[in-house]
C-alpha cells in the first residue's frame, strides 16, 4: 500500500477492515452467527510470499507500471499473472498449498482462465494445468462485467435488471417509492 503511495490513516483502514471484519452467512433466508474470515488470509499471504520471493510477478498496469497480483472479496479471487507457464504451476501449487493449510477445497470447475492480450492456445493450455475452463473478456465478477465497454447500456442492463428485481422485493416489505429511489440512486452512482 506504501508503495502505490497511500498514507497511514488509509493503511489503518486496510488493516482493520481484514483483520476486524465480521461476516455472516445467508442460509436459507436466516442468518448466521458472525464470524472472521481468516482463512481466505492465508491465501494473500502464499501469494504475498510468492511474489515477494520473485515466483510470481504479477500484471502490469500501464502506463504506471504498478503490478497488481489480486483482487479479493470474500471467496472470489481474481488473480493476476504473466503469461508464462510457470507462473501458472506456482499458482496451482500455492492453491494445494491452501487447501492443505486451511482445509478448504479451490472449486475448480467454477474457476475460469481469461487471458488478456494472449493467445487462445495459451489460455486454453493455462486452463488445463489449473483442470479449468477458460473464456474471453468480458467475464463476471461479483456479477459485475469486466473487461466490457463501461459506457453501452447493454453492459449494465442485467446489473440494472438484478437491482431492479431485488428492490421489488425490499420495496413490497421495507422501502416506500423515495426510499427505493434513493437507493437505487446510490448504487448506480457508485
Amino acid at each position: 500500500m506504501s508503495s502505490i503511495g497511500l498514507g497511514d490513516k488509509w493503511k489503518k483502514w486496510m488493516v482493520s477492515s481484514v483483520t476486524k471484519a465480521r461476516v455472516s452467512v445467508l442460509v436459507n433466508g436466516t442468518l448466521t452467527d458472525e464470524f472472521s474470515p481468516q482463512k481466505w488470509i492465508r491465501l494473500n499471504i502464499l501469494l504475498e510470499r510468492a511474489k515477494e520471493i520473485g515466483l510470481l510477478k504479477g500484471a502490469s498496469i500501464e502506463p504506471s507500471e504498478l503490478k497488481l497480483s489480486r483482487l479479493q472479496f470474500a471467496d472470489n479471487n481474481i488473480i493476476f499473472y504473466e503469461d508464462v507457464k510457470e507462473e501458472i504451476i506456482v499458482i496451482k501449487r500455492i492453491l494445494k498449498c491452501f487447501e492443505v493449510i486451511s482445509g478448504l477445497k479451490i472449486n475448480f470447475h467454477k474457476s475460469v482462465v481469461c487471458g488478456v492480450e494472449v493467445s487462445d492456445e495459451k489460455t486454453q493450455e493455462f486452463a488445463s494445468i489449473l483442470n479449468c475452463s477458460s473464456q474471453k473478456l468480458p467475464l463476471k465478477y461479483l456479477g459485475f462485467p469486466l473487461g466490457a465497454s463501461l459506457r453501452s447500456r447493454r453492459t449494465w442492463k442485467p446489473v440494472v435488471d438484478k437491482i431492479r428485481f431485488t428492490l421489488a422485493s425490499w420495496k413490497r416489505k421495507l422501502l416506500s417509492f423515495a426510499g427505493s429511489l434513493t437507493l437505487i440512486r446510490l448504487v448506480l452512482s457508485n
